[in-house]
Formats: structure tokens, sequence, C-alpha cells
């Protein structure tokens, strides 16, 4: 890889382990911080990353940061720590799902001290992220996104450039609006068919065939039909923060058009509210999850 050699890593969590892992299968040194699982830390550390102290540490001797957090107030308090760290010519790569507004102030940070930021959300799973088979989701400048696809394409088979800083975000924002409304369908679908008798693996046959088929289909309901319910592995607490925000961009550009994601917000609000919210969305199959008043 031209001019990376070592690269900062916080977040290698669920999604982040298998990121960091590709990074030093290709050859990179890694900087990893620890949290409060220490487990793929560990392995990290087994496979060769070194394993920071501090925030400073982190970015000691590197060419630039990747991160993978949960939401965008973390980033943003993140931001906070971080960017006095930064020294000219690095790069800040931020693979979470967050909002634009927060990417953007970060890069406006950033760029007074020569440092570029991306936003790189993904798409896939955490054994599309072992196997270095997720997709990116870029927002940068045009000029810095050769670098930025030379480094996410470790870990990712699709790389596409959405635009300025930010358009990552907003991609992939709209793309989860898509597959979590497509979950919440499909519960409510299967979950209808186990009530009133009708043969769900017939069913999931037909829409596997036809225009329903999709990734979220697979990987949700195919698991189910055998007993599994953690198919899809993304939390509600995830799934309704992105909701949220995609939420907050369509009430800006679409006013008036937001009452069905008003109403799929609703629904996992109440799940969280619960105490489901770190169940994977694929346990809303579960006929306690809905039909408990």
């Amino acid at each position: 890889m031209t001019e990376i050699n070592r690269i900062g890593f916080i977040g290698a969590g669920l999604m982040g382990f298998g990121m960091a892992k590709c990074l030093l299968k290709n050859g990179l040194e890694v900087n990893v911080l620890p949290h409060k699982n220490y487990e793929p830390i560990e392995k990290l550390k087994n496979l060769g990353a070194r394993v920071a102290k501090d925030y400073r540490d982190l970015l000691l001797d590197t060419n630039g940061l990747i991160s993978c957090l949960p939401n965008a107030e973390i980033v943003e308090k993140l931001a906070k720590e971080l960017v006095t760290e930064f020294k000219p010519g690095m790069f800040w790569i931020d693979t979470t799902t967050s909002k634009p507004a927060t990417s953007k102030k970060i890069a406006v940070l950033l760029q007074e001290k020569g440092v570029f930021f991306a936003d790189a959300p993904v798409t896939g799973g955490p054994a599309q992220s072992i196997e270095g088979q997720l997709a990116s989701l870029v927002g940068c400048d045009q000029d810095d996104f050769p670098k930025v696809e030379e480094i996410v394409g470790l870990f990712s088979k699709v790389v596409r450039h959405f635009g300025v800083v930010g358009s990552g975000n907003i991609a992939k924002l709209l793309n989860n609006l898509v597959s979590q409304g497509m979950v919440i369908l499909l519960a409510d679908a299967f979950l209808s068919a186990e009530i009133m008798g009708v043969n769900r693996q017939a069913l999931y046959d037909v829409m596997e065939a036809g225009a329903v088929r999709s990734g979220t289909l697979e990987k949700m309901v195919k698991p189910y039909l055998s007993g599994n319910y953690d198919g899809s592995q993304f939390s509600i607490t995830n799934a309704l923060k992105d909701l949220r925000y995609v939420n907050e961009l369509m009430n800006e550009t679409l006013p008036g058009h937001v009452g069905l994601t008003d109403d799929l917000i609703k629904r996992l609000e109440r799940q969280v509210n619960e105490g489901r919210g770190s169940s994977y969305v694929s346990n809303l199959l579960k006929q306690n999850y809905i039909l408990n008043p």
C-alpha cells in the first residue's frame, strides 16, 4: 500500500474487529484502543496489533485513524479528545453510521490542521467484515478519494464515492431506511403466517423466487425457519438510531412524507422501552416482541 504503513483503530467491536483484522492481514500495522469488551482486542493483539494506552498513543507514528463507533454523539465526543493529536498529512476515516452534520463539523476542524476527514459507513455484517466483503459508502473531497478507496478496499469488496463529506452518511441512512423497513415488514408478514397457519417455508420459497428476494430476507428469515432468531446481527437500538437520523434528514428534504418512518420509529421505540434494545432486529420475528401489550 502506497505511503500507508500504520493506522490507529478505535471501535474494534462486532464490525470493527473484522475491519482491523483485514488491515493486519494485508500487512498494515495497527494501533488499537481497548474498550469494555477486551476479547476482540486480545485477538487482534495476538494477530500483531499494538494495544494503545490512550488517545495520544493511539495515533503515535500512524498515518491516520479509522473509527467504527455506535453513533454520531460518540464520534463528536471523540473528536473533542482527538483533534489536537492529529498532525498535518494525516487522515480520519469514520465508518460509523453517523449524522452528515457531525462529519462536516469534524472535517472543518481537521482541515484547519492539514488533515482530511472521510465518512465511510459500511453495509454488510460481522461475517462480511472478517472476510473483507463489506461495501463502503464514502463521502470526501474528490482528491482524497483514491487514498480512502485504497484503505477501505482492504475490508470492502465494493467502494463507492457519493460526494463531499457527509454524502456517505446520507447514502447509508437511506440504505438503512429501506433495510430496516423491510425487517419490520418481514416480521409482520411471517408472524401473520405463523398465527394464521400458513406454511412459512413455502412463503419464504416464493418470496425468495420473486420480487421480495433480498439480502434482508435471506439473512433474517432463513435462519428463523430453523428456530434461529439471531440471523440479522444488528441491534434494535442501532436500527432505531439510524431511523431517527434519517427521519431528521427527510423532514428537511421531504416534509410531509415521513409518516411511515415515524411509525417505524415508534415500533422500535417500544422494543427499546421494553428492554429489548440490545437484541438483534431479527428477534422481531418472535411473537412476544410484537403481540404483548
